[in-house]
């Protein structure tokens, strides 16, 4: 009895061990970004979809890398059909590799499909069990295929410029990122809005002289700024501007650092002063009347460092002047905010999450509001107010040169 339990345990160790099933890592198609368009083929609606690539034989040691005639590190492969699904498969046809989807980063959905409805191009992600949800979903000005196409100077896969991107400066300036979670989330709602941020192709500003010798001129690359708005039932409205998506990412504390321009307290915009925001809180309070019509006060608070005064006015000692400055400050946080706030309720869309906060805050009244909450939320009025401290002045508190005898 124990020499056959001896002889079935090393039967089972043999089973256990070695790499039976394995699969090399240069038989894998490791996708890191994907584009999905919207054409027409003999008058019908398809799926464009094009796949970001890396190529690990040309990453690894001794690969090949670096040389004339090389492989390259990344491609890009494009195929179309009915749906998702089947461009997806079309893709595979034409490559002798197994999609592996686990290291996708980036989603990119074209303008064109945006408009029609975003939603049949998300069921299939948001499906796959391989998908992180974690990925980052982007909105292309145009196709999303030219996009994934771009070779970056730092980045030759655009696809990883972007998770970069996102990744690390998110929040900052007018780069607000969305995941695949965050907008189906939105979505599930039916009352808060979904966004998403869009990246752009334009040309090449910084360039070396051999982009100048480049023939055909310099190649283009990316950039990242603005908000895609969609309604409720999936489809792109319309784009938000910079200073629309930094009130925006206010109101949602979503901005991490940023700078804002105020004009100096004495000389005006002449002598510009940069305020560098360190943190910021931002509190949704719903007030109802006697009628049981909402409001809604916006309470943000803000804390700010003094990063650059381009004048040569004394006076940065003085208390007046650093008042003066908290209230400009304030000034233009509260115009940002109202001025997106106008822009939302142009396009009829709760992009805040303010029936959200009617709903938490007045329970028994939303049960009336809910369902008329496309009527209410144009007219609904939005107060803003902003409470910002002025935290350090920096090393050198005035200006070079300045004299304390002319402090405001």
């Amino acid at each position: 009895m124990k020499k056959l339990q001896v002889l079935l345990l090393i039967g089972i160790m043999l089973l256990t061990g070695g790499c039976w099933d394995r699969t090399e890592i240069s038989d894998l198609g490791l996708i890191v970004a994907t584009g999905a368009d919207l054409v027409k083929e003999d008058g019908e609606d398809k799926v464009w979809m094009t796949l970001q690539m890396a190529n690990p034989v040309a990453m690894v040691p001794g690969g090949g890398g670096g040389g004339a005639g090389a492989p390259r590190a990344f491609w890009t492969v494009s195929g179309m059909g009915r749906s998702v699904r089947t461009a997806s498969i079309a893709v595979a046809e034409r490559i002798p590799k197994r999609l592996f989807w686990g290291q996708n980063r980036v989603f990119i959905v074209g303008e064109e499909a945006a408009r029609r409805n975003i939603i049949p191009f998300l069921d299939r992600p948001l499906r796959g069990h391989s998908t992180r949800r974690n990925t980052y979903l982007v909105v292309a000005r145009g196709t999303a295929k030219k996009v994934l196409e771009v070779e970056m100077p730092t980045f030759r896969a655009s696809g990883l410029a972007l998770n970069n991107i996102l990744e690390l400066e998110g929040g900052t300036e007018a780069i607000m990122p969305v995941t695949l979670n965050d907008f189906a989330y939105r979505l599930g709602s039916k009352v808060t809005a979904p966004v998403a941020p869009v990246v752009s192709v334009v040309p090449q500003t910084s360039l070396t002289v051999e982009d100048i010798k480049v023939p055909g001129g310099p190649s283009p690359t990316i950039d990242i700024s603005g908000i895609a708005v969609f309604n409720p039932e999936g489809r792109l409205l319309d784009f938000l501007n910079k200073e629309e998506t930094l009130g925006l990412m206010l109101v949602l504390n979503k901005s991490k650092e940023r700078e804002i321009t105020v004009a100096c307290p004495v000389k005006g915009p002449q002598e510009p002063v940069i305020m560098h925001l360190v943190r910021s809180n931002s509190r949704t309070v719903v007030h109802m009347d006697e009628k049981g019509i909402p409001s809604i006060e916006v309470k943000i608070r803000t804390i700010c460092d003094l990063w650059e005064h381009f004048g040569s006015h004394p006076g940065m000692t003085g208390i007046p002047y650093v008042q003066s400055l908290e209230k400009r400050v304030n000034t233009h946080i509260e115009k940002e905010i109202k001025m997106v706030v106008s822009r939302a309720q142009e396009l009829n869309t709760d992009i805040f999450g303010f029936g959200e906060e009617v709903r938490r805050q007045h329970r028994d009244e939303w049960l009336q509001l809910g369902n008329h909450w496309s009527e209410i939320f144009p007219g609904l009025e939005v107060t803003v107010s902003a409470e910002t401290s002025l935290r350090h002045r920096g090393l050198t508190i005035e200006a070079p040169g300045a004299r304390k005898e002319h402090l405001l």
